[in-house]
């Protein structure tokens, strides 16, 4: 380390080229070479992929395999389907995430919970459970089923499947799922008229017809039904939902394996928009030889705190662990710690001006990515599609953006500083490491 300081910034997915570069096929005989290579690296990626489900020892599909196997079957479809049928498809799945979001509102997982899989239930009792006449749930239930979320075990009879049994008498993945469906769906319906119109405010703003940003939003009080003020019942859903669930099962759940925390020593590590969770929870288990300040929003700050007390209250006596309210568009207070950890924030310049302006170099590295084997686009095309979505989600709830390597590369430059290197983790998320570039 040298004495110096650094920054990890971690991003929202591994930064490959956001274009497909795959070039466009004519003939017949390139269509069919293509499809002998997807073939190709489905087979094999399935052989190791049974090898591991026949272990004793059950372990999940290696990261690798994963993607490229998703990865080949989206661009299988893009070969064989006829591509108006496609669009088509494509134009209309929005009915698929609104099914989604009914299922998780009225708790069908629940419902169907430790039924017979070969049995089902019958849809006239789901829907009386649900609140419903079984007409209008049938299509929902088997627009879901097309997609592998629920199966229809026989004409009317529904059961739990792998997918949907994750929602069953889970509030957090339910609320994952709600984050994903409640305001930015709303939001994306304003997106094409920001963007077409280029408006100044937010696709988010336009939908709610308010001139705050969301997190001030989320965090006002509004008047209950006996008329005091409380929370909104959408910041306990994202507190659940994308702090509780989202950041720690989904975006960042190998960042504690994927990178050499152990090298760090008793470094401090300042997380900046830390949220109530973040990997600072698993990493003060896994190495308790780190420091760490936790920073966010007053009440993200309060709530954090419980968090902490009750699952690592250690951490906190021992004072391994302090909590400060911070706004991360304000000058970064903590000017002496050894490691900041920015988790999807650098969507603004501002940001990286007002934090990585107190960064120190120490060492360099490599900001190589590996690309897709071929015929896949170098960033896995489908296997990577969520990683996509957050570009313009960020842009519609927020006005900011997910950035490419080039990006934070430009950033970088603009703070005095460079890439490091990046240390491409398993799932959402991705570790991009600057220094100070003199």
């Amino acid at each position: 380390m040298n004495g110096g300081h650094e920054l990890r910034n971690i991003t929202e997915h591994p930064p490959y080229p956001s274009t497909n570069w795959t070039l466009h096929t004519t003939t017949v005989g390139e269509r069919a070479q293509k499809l002998r290579s997807l073939i190709r690296l489905l087979s094999e990626s399935a052989e190791v992929v049974i090898k591991e489900w026949e272990k004793k020892e059950q372990v999940a599909v290696p990261h690798d395999l994963g993607r490229v196997f998703v990865g080949a079957c989206g661009m299988g479809m893009d070969l064989v389907q006829d591509p108006t049928q496609r669009l088509s498809v494509l134009a209309a799945s929005f009915f698929d995430s609104r099914a989604l979001r009914i299922a998780a509102e009225a708790r069908i997982a629940d419902i169907l919970d430790g039924v017979d899989p070969r049995e089902g239930i019958f849809i006239d009792v789901i829907a009386a459970r649900v609140g419903c006449s079984a007409p209008q749930l049938t299509p929902v239930l088997r627009c879901l089923c097309s997609i592998h979320i629920f199966d229809e075990v026989k004409v009317d009879h529904y059961a739990n499947n792998a997918a949907s049994r994750v929602m069953a008498h889970n509030e957090a993945s339910r609320s994952w799922i709600l984050v994903q469906n409640n305001e930015a769906f709303a939001t994306a319906d304003k997106l094409p008229d920001v963007l077409l119109d280029a408006k100044q405010n937010s696709a988010w703003q336009e939908a709610y017809g308010s001139s705050s940003n969301f997190w001030d939003w989320l965090d006002e009080k509004i008047p209950g039904h006996d008329g005091a003020l409380t929370p909104r019942p959408e910041r306990a859903v994202w507190a659940t939902g994308m702090w509780g669930y989202g950041l720690e099962k989904f975006k960042a759940f190998s960042i504690p394996y994927d990178y050499p925390w152990a090298t760090l020593g008793s470094s401090t590590i300042v997380d900046v928009g830390a949220g109530t969770r973040d990997v600072g929870l698993t990493l003060t288990r896994q190495f308790p030889d780190l420091r760490f300040v936790v920073q966010d929003r007053p009440l993200v700050v309060q709530q954090a705190e419980e968090v902490w007390a009750r699952e690592v209250p250690e951490a906190l006596t021992s004072g391994r662990l302090r909590l400060m309210a911070h706004d991360f568009f304000e000058e970064q207070p903590v000017k002496s710690a050894e490691v900041y950890v920015m988790r999807h924030i650098l969507n603004e310049p501002k940001v990286v001006l007002l934090n990585m302006d107190i960064v120190m170099q120490s060492t360099t590295g490599s900001a190589f990515l590996k690309a897709a084997p071929s015929p896949l686009p170098p960033n896995y095309g489908i296997a990577h599609s969520q990683a996509n979505h957050q570009d313009p989600y960020m842009y519609a709830m927020f006005n900011g953006a997910e950035r490419t390597i080039e990006h934070f590369s430009a950033l970088a430059a603009r703070a005095g500083l460079k890439i490091a290197k990046v240390w491409e983790c398993r799932g959402w998320t991705s570790i991009t490491e600057m220094r100070r570039a003199d």
